[in-house]
């Protein structure tokens, strides 16, 4: 299986050389629309880092704690997405050991 970027280079290079664009296209398997893709900007970036800061300064807080911090801070950001990112990012709040 192939990604559709690599398969994008592919039929760009046959249409720079001798083949037209549908011919290359039919010839993989790809829509027209697909190749004219172009993926949006990633939105959250800087919500990422801020995030990850606040995982890092703060080890015990979990998903609840990092959305009520990034509203205390004047951010308005939904829970549903904060978790989204905390999880993307592979955070967990570290378990505290027995005594």
């Amino acid at each position: 299986m192939v990604s559709a970027p690599a398969r994008r280079a592919l039929v760009r290079e046959w249409i720079e050389g001798d083949a037209s664009e549908r011919c290359a296209l039919a010839a993989i398997g790809m829509s027209a629309s697909a190749l004219r893709y172009r993926p949006r900007e990633d939105r959250n970036v800087e919500l990422r880092e801020r995030i990850l800061a606040l995982a890092h300064r703060h080890r015990r807080y979990g998903v609840g704690m990092i959305s009520l911090k990034l509203r205390q801070e004047g951010r308005l950001v939904n829970y549903k997405r904060v978790e989204r990112l905390y999880c993307e990012q592979q955070l967990q709040v570290r378990r505290r050991k027995r005594k």
